[in-house]
């Protein structure tokens, strides 16, 4: 672990402020993993630009048979109060954006997005999937993000080359997860996507 490396490696004498804060080597062994998984990606420049119907990625399913289908989990797990509920139906609770940092109490002011659009999946390599396949990735909970919903639509189906989180802080964690998604399901990456990630990920650091 980096801590024990700092730890034995100081001697007698040594000020204690050459080790980094806790936040900062967590931020930096972050960066450096997110980084390692970004070096892994595939690039495709001529990703399948034809084909992707919404309706073949099914949504909002119970994935895991718990009874609750996969917006209503997502709501839940993001609200940073418990959230009042009607069975599985989230009723109220508190959101940020992390896209803008707009807040609500009110679920149906907030839209869960894909971290990694259904389109952009489909065109770097979902079109191979079966529809199976397709509803674990439109519902798994990794690839969704309670966001404001003025800011899902700006969104849209753009990757980071085309699009970023008007709000800047949440660039690194935004990056973050569009790699890891990316690595996880195996999914291609083009030259200006893989560019602009890296350089979202700058933000990582310190």
């Amino acid at each position: 672990m980096v801590v024990a490396l700092f730890a034995s490696g100081c001697s007698v004498g040594q000020s204690a402020s050459t080790t980094l804060p806790p936040s900062t080597q967590r931020r930096s062994r972050t960066a450096a993993v997110t980084r390692e998984a970004l070096a892994r990606l595939t690039t495709d420049d001529q990703p399948r630009a034809a084909g992707y119907r919404r309706d073949e990625w099914p949504t909002w399913k119970d994935v895991d048979g718990d009874g609750c289908d996969a917006r209503q989990q997502a709501l839940a797990a993001a609200s940073t109060l418990l959230p009042a509920r009607s069975g599985c139906k989230v009723i109220s609770g508190q959101w940020t954006s992390p896209y803008d940092g707009k807040e609500s109490t009110d679920p149906a002011a907030m839209d869960v997005d894909h971290v990694v659009p259904l389109e952009n999946a489909y065109a770097s390599g979902g079109w191979q999937w079966e529809t199976d396949q397709r509803a674990r990735f439109a519902n798994d909970q990794a690839d969704l993000w309670v966001v404001s919903s003025s800011s899902n639509r700006s969104k849209g189906s753009r990757g980071p080359d085309q699009w970023r989180p008007p709000d800047e802080a949440s660039w690194c964690e935004y990056a973050s997860r569009w790699v890891e998604i990316k690595v996880r399901w195996k999914l291609t990456a083009t030259t200006s996507e893989r560019d602009a990630l890296g350089q979202m990920l700058d933000r990582c650091r310190g």
